[in-house]
């Protein structure tokens, strides 16, 4: 079956993060549309043919991406243009980690959009994974950056933190991409990625920090600790 362009690729940016709500959909796809109107329209017609589904309204705010928002997962017909292997298989509920994950490119595309950075690649789990050394590194999301004030090219790792990890797990982590950081292969990974902790709130941010602070010194300058709101300004201002 004919599918426009741009119906396309927003069926492809919800395959890449698995999830997405019509606010972040919005901003990548129709930023240029001061109407909803030609999105919802988008959106109603890749429902009816089954590339995408609608689940819940999303119950929580955000950066574009505000309350009473439908999220929409592949359909059917979008599991197959996407190249999806095994069998249509639609989760039942909004997965906030993967709506995180999302909320944190959207605040990247927001200065993107600014002409303050230009986002040259994205790459989402599992992609993101890889082996060092034998630290295996799952980070959520991976950015390759160019800060166009400032005239440089960063890498990132974002790893979104809802609050739910123990220190012992926090402690783990952190030790391997530390390993991984000491034992790369120059060759193979030239430039190691800042790893950007996401936190839900102030005080998980703090008690993330203080983990950080309490570990190496030599490490500290491999971590950073924010929350959605600020990690982009912090990184970019």
């Amino acid at each position: 079956m004919f599918i426009l362009d741009r119906d396309r690729q927003i069926v492809l940016s919800i395959a890449q993060f698995g999830q997405l709500p019509s606010g972040h959909i919005k901003v990548m796809h129709f930023n240029d549309h001061k109407s909803v109107t030609p999105m919802y329209r988008a959106l109603d017609r890749l429902v009816a043919f089954r590339y995408i589904k609608r689940l819940e309204r999303r119950p929580i705010g955000g950066n574009g991406s505000g309350s009473g928002q439908y999220v929409y997962q592949l359909g059917s017909a979008g599991w197959a243009i996407s190249g999806r292997e095994g069998r249509y298989w639609p989760t039942r509920s909004v997965n906030h980690h993967t709506i995180g994950i999302a909320d944190a490119y959207l605040e990247l595309l927001h200065l993107q959009h600014e002409g303050r950075i230009s986002i040259d690649t994205v790459t989402t789990e599992p992609y993101t994974w890889r082996v060092i050394a034998g630290s295996d590194l799952r980070p959520d999301l991976h950015v390759e950056i160019s800060d166009i004030g400032r005239q440089r090219n960063l890498s990132l790792w974002l790893e979104i933190d809802l609050g739910t990890e123990r220190e012992s797990a926090i402690k783990d982590k952190l030790q391997r991409y530390l390993h991984a950081f000491e034992n790369a292969d120059s060759e193979t990974l030239p430039v190691f990625p800042l790893v950007v902790f996401i936190a839900p709130d102030d005080a998980r941010a703090r008690w993330l920090r203080a983990i950080v602070k309490r570990g190496p010194k030599d490490a500290q300058d491999l971590f950073l600790v924010s929350t959605m709101s600020e990690f982009a300004p912090l990184i970019f201002s």
